[in-house]
Order: C-alpha cells, then structure tokens, then sequence
C-alpha cells in the first residue's frame, strides 16, 4: 500500500493540541504518538522528514498503516479524518527553495516573453532559476486560507511538486540525487505579481526584480499538503499528472514529464550553492495556466485545489486579510 505521513492536530480546532505525526489510511488518520511515543515524533517540525530519512523507521511505520488498513490499529490511537486538523506535512522547513520558469509554456506565457515576442531561449535552458521564501509565514497547511493583503494588487496561484528533503548532503551528483529525496507533497506558490510598495522615480531592473522576489514571501504564500508520499511509494516523480483548479474551473494541468530542470538536475544545482539538510523542501516550478497570463485574481471567496498524482488534493479557500 502507498503510505501517506500527515502532520495533524487532535480535533478540528486548530489551538486543541501540539501537532503530531500520523499516517492517513483512507478515511482515517493513525496516531504515531500514541503507538510510539518513545521515538519522540510529536511536536518535532521535521517528523516526517526525519521518518521518510530512516529506512527503519519507515519500515516501521509501514507496519502500522498496513495494521490501520487491517483494522487492527491500537485502541485510542486513530482518528476519524473529519475530526483532525491537517497541517502542512513539514510544518517548518529550514529552506524553502523554489523554482521559476522550470515549464516551457510558462516561461512563453509570461509577460516579459510576450512583450519581447520571444520563446524559450538557451538562458532559459542553462541554469535553474532558485530562490527562497521564507518558510516561517508562507507555509501553511490544508484548508488554511491563502490572505489577499490590503495592498495586494494581483495575487496569483502556482502549482508546483515539493520535493522533501530527505538526507544531508553538498555537491550531490546527478546520479546520485534521488537517494537524497525523502518524499513529495504538493506546494502552491501563490505569488503577488504586481508588488510594488511605494511609488519610486525610476522603474529599475533591479527593483523590479526585488518587486517579484518580494512578492513569493507575504503571509500563507505557501501552502503545503495535504500529506508527504515517502519517494520509494511514488513508481516515477518526472510522469506525475499535476492540476489546479479555482472555483472548479480547471486553470493547469501539465505532467512533471515537461519540467526543464527534472529533479536531479535541481539537487544537484541547489547542493552546489548550500548544504540541503533533512526537511528542507524545494518547489519544482509551475506549468503554464497562471491568472496573470489570462487577466485572472485571485478574489477573497475563491477556492483553489490542486491535485498531484500520487499525492492527493490540497484545497484552500481565499479571504481579504482583517
């Protein structure tokens, strides 16, 4: 069976308790602290991350889904899905890395390639494009809402893969890089496509790219779930079915076949610059079916769901900050 790690609260209200591991079997989350309290999974942001680096605690685990499955879960230690909270499956990642232009028909719908009449070029093809968000107000989990700020001019959504970290390691090679992959999950980089916080003389380039960076890092600009799939669980993460929906309308659907830069390449490239340590989460990029390409924002009453192959669906609703 395909084993999915949640982060949940006890009872849907999110103040009613510390976050806790737990493995979602249907319906129904089982409790990893209560069966295993000695191994110290509660409360710890990088649980998961932490039980997909170990082959026998994942092994472990696996035994006790299969017994949730079974119907043999420990007395008091599952919970019926409808009356936990789930959180973002790594609640705190130490890096939050992610991705831009890593689709072709993203990059060819993007306003700058229209203005210039231009495709995809060999600069878009040399080197990945990283940056960070800020991972301790950008992440959230399932259902929390996605906050159009009072000065928000164009908020727009991003599905992407979130590639979980799942053991340390500096100039990885391509060969190597998937045994540093603990798991994925779904990531929505929500974006603010046109910050600009104060009126300036001059439009630079440089402070227009400081307007788009800017704009990846307001509150809840990330959320993240609905759980992480261990990379073993997942038969091939480059022929994943990756898409979004607001209000039900569909707006992307690509496969992860189509990234530029597979996930090799990106680890590779990121564990050049920096060491990646255990828990950190690096979003691959997004396909083409932004709103900014079609003149589309993301209003307060909107819902946004994504669905990976493999994973499940993260869905949030969006509100006007108080």
């Amino acid at each position: 069976m395909q084993l999915k790690l949640v982060m949940f609260t006890p009872g849907t209200d999110p103040c009613a308790g510390v976050p806790r591991a737990g493995v979602l079997v249907d319906d129904t989350v089982c409790d990893l602290h209560a069966i295993g309290e000695e191994c110290d999974w509660c409360g710890n942001p990088l649980a998961i991350a932490e039980i997909m680096a170990c082959e026998d605690t994942l092994a472990k685990v696996r035994g006790i889904a299969e017994q949730c499955a079974a119907g043999k879960a420990p007395k008091d230690a599952s919970w019926p899905l409808a009356e936990v909270k789930l959180e973002a499956p790594i609640p705190l990642p130490g890096k939050l890395f992610a991705l831009a232009g890593n689709y072709a028909e993203h990059i060819m719908e993007s306003t700058s390639k229209k203005l210039q009449g231009t495709g995809v070029t060999g600069s878009d093809l040399a080197t990945p494009r990283v940056f960070m968000k800020p991972p301790t107000n950008t992440v959230c989990g399932p259902g929390d809402p996605i906050i159009v700020g009072k000065g928000a001019t164009f908020v727009d959504w991003e599905a992407e893969v979130g590639i979980i970290i799942g053991k340390p390691g500096k100039y990885i090679s391509r060969e190597d890089a998937m045994s540093y992959v603990g798991g994925i999950t779904i990531v929505n980089d929500v974006s603010e496509r046109e910050l600009k916080i104060w009126d300036r003389p001059e439009d630079r380039e440089w402070d227009k790219f400081f307007d788009w960076l800017n704009g990846k890092w307001c509150d809840s600009f990330a959320p993240m779930g609905p759980c992480a799939v261990p990379i073993g669980d997942i038969e091939n993460v480059d022929r994943l079915s990756l898409k979004l929906w607001v209000n039900d309308e569909l707006k992307q659907d690509a496969s992860t076949g189509q990234m530029i830069f597979k996930v090799p390449d990106i680890l590779a490239y990121c564990s050049s610059i920096c060491t990646l340590h255990t828990g950190d989460v690096i979003a691959t990029g997004t396909p083409s079916g932004v709103g900014h390409a079609q003149g589309i924002r993301l209003q307060p009453g909107d819902t946004v769901r994504i669905e990976l192959e493999g994973v499940g669906v993260l869905e949030n609703p969006v509100i006007a900050e108080e």
